[in-house]
């Protein structure tokens, strides 16, 4: 059998006004496997891009990355392992400095 190195079961998340962005995912994703996540703008592809390095935390559902679940006491271990880049030069900056924004991932990972 493949080794897994993401599993999301019952994922649900809904944004802080209501909107509701994820429902019931369930994903397995194998090592040396490629994927593409499809669908149009709001479909909640970079929403569940989001939970897998613990940026967001889904209402209900878990998510294990590498055999690790997705919670406080592995986000450094998680964080050193995955990086989200997006598509558009412009959507990757989203910090209100540059240095903000430089910052965000090493503070993320554990890093002072």
């Amino acid at each position: 059998e493949m080794k897994k190195i993401i599993t999301v079961r019952n994922l649900e998340y809904t944004y802080p006004d209501g909107t509701r962005a994820l429902k019931e995912i369930d994903l397995d994703i194998l090592k040396g496997e490629s994927v593409g996540l499809i669908g149009p703008n709001g479909a909640g592809k970079s929403t569940l891009l989001l939970h897998l390095n613990g940026i967001l935390k889904g209402r209900q559902g878990s998510v294990e990355v590498l055999g690790m679940k997705v919670e406080e006491k592995n986000l450094i271990k998680i964080r050193q392992k995955v990086a989200i880049v997006f598509q558009q030069p412009e959507d990757q900056l989203f910090m209100p400095t540059v240095f903000d924004d430089v910052a965000f991932g090493p503070i993320n990972a554990g890093y002072s």
